[in-house]
């Protein structure tokens, strides 16, 4: 278990990093995704190297400073090209332990397999020591968080991975973020993990304004949740209805300390460089600047897409 007393850090794939240093951050993304043989058909591909390094710069002289990575391992994930993404690009980036949903891999993998302690070391070793495929080379990359998935219901959901997710941030400190559904059974999935341990202020629940409504957010929110908003750009889900209408409730009710802005773009159509969408930078050019249209004060916009997610996944460097 970590010593509370020890400064907590930002665990990035090129070291460690000051909260206060961390900059305007995209709470939730994805950088890097090779094909998974076996993966269900459809599943996201973002493997341009060379189009993705493009953006991660054009993102830094935007002003960007980290993006939160969230593609755990055995479903695309490589630490090695992370790294060097950050590294020839500026970008503070952070690399994820933990599961993802079920389809994303090949059939009968391991991990779900496994009994609940047996994972816990694996998260634990990647989050402490080095994530998997970066441990033979010279410069190990560690997992600056554990994200985790749940399907459209907890009872369908990989319980004993879930228990192991929280062992593994209890012993380490480090933050989990949580793939929910739509929403989809949060309240449940949040009061399980408490019941195996976690604090509320390890917790940051994913997608969850997909499900816009204001009573299940504030009652989160007062809970010590962090809650993650990400369909600024995705017109299905109606946004200028609805997260846009709930992120103004949300700060007017003073819970601009809960929520954190991302653009989870998983999908290649959804970059600039690689699609026709707003791009990384879309969080700096788009959003920051219709908060600050809306009236949001700087000292707001700074906790939603920077100050919230960082003191959040910050952790104390042992």
């Amino acid at each position: 278990m970590p010593d509370q007393n020890t400064p907590s850090k930002l665990i990035t794939v090129t070291g460690t990093l000051d909260v206060v240093d961390a900059g305007i951050t995209d709470a939730h993304n994805h950088i890097w995704i090779v094909p998974v043989f076996g993966a269900q058909k459809g599943a996201p591909v973002l493997d341009n190297q060379t189009a993705i390094e493009e953006e991660l710069i054009d993102f830094r002289q935007a002003g960007g400073g980290t993006i939160v990575d969230c593609q755990p391992g055995g479903c695309g994930r490589d630490g090695n090209v992370l790294r060097d993404l950050a590294k020839s690009s500026g970008v503070n980036i952070t690399a994820s332990t933990g599961f993802h949903l079920k389809r994303y891999y090949p059939p009968g993998f391991w991990l779900f397999r496994e009994e609940a302690e047996k994972a816990s070391e694996y998260f634990i070793q990647e989050l402490q020591e080095g994530i998997e495929e970066t441990r033979e080379g010279s410069e190990t990359v560690r997992a600056g968080l554990i994200k985790i998935a749940c399907e459209e219901s907890l009872d369908k959901s990989p319980l004993h991975l879930i228990e192991a997710a929280v062992a593994a941030s209890v012993e380490t400190g480090a933050g989990i973020e949580v793939h929910t559904e739509r929403g989809a059974d949060a309240e449940r999935i949040a009061q399980t993990m408490f019941d195996f341990g976690l604090t509320p202020q390890k917790l940051v629940l994913c997608h969850v304004d997909k499900l816009p409504d204001f009573g299940f957010h504030s009652s989160m929110a007062q809970e010590g949740i962090l809650l993650e908003y990400d369909t600024f750009f995705r017109q299905k889900y109606q946004p200028d209805q609805n997260v846009w209408s709930l992120l103004e409730r949300m700060v007017g009710a003073g819970y601009e300390s809960q929520v954190a802005i991302a653009t989870d773009m998983a999908e290649a159509e959804m970059w600039s460089r690689m699609g026709d969408g707003p791009g990384l930078t879309g969080l700096i050019t788009k959003i920051i600047p219709r908060m600050a249209d809306i009236g949001f004060k700087p000292e707001t916009i700074r906790k939603l897409t920077s100050e919230n997610i960082a003191q959040r996944l910050a952790r104390p460097d042992t």
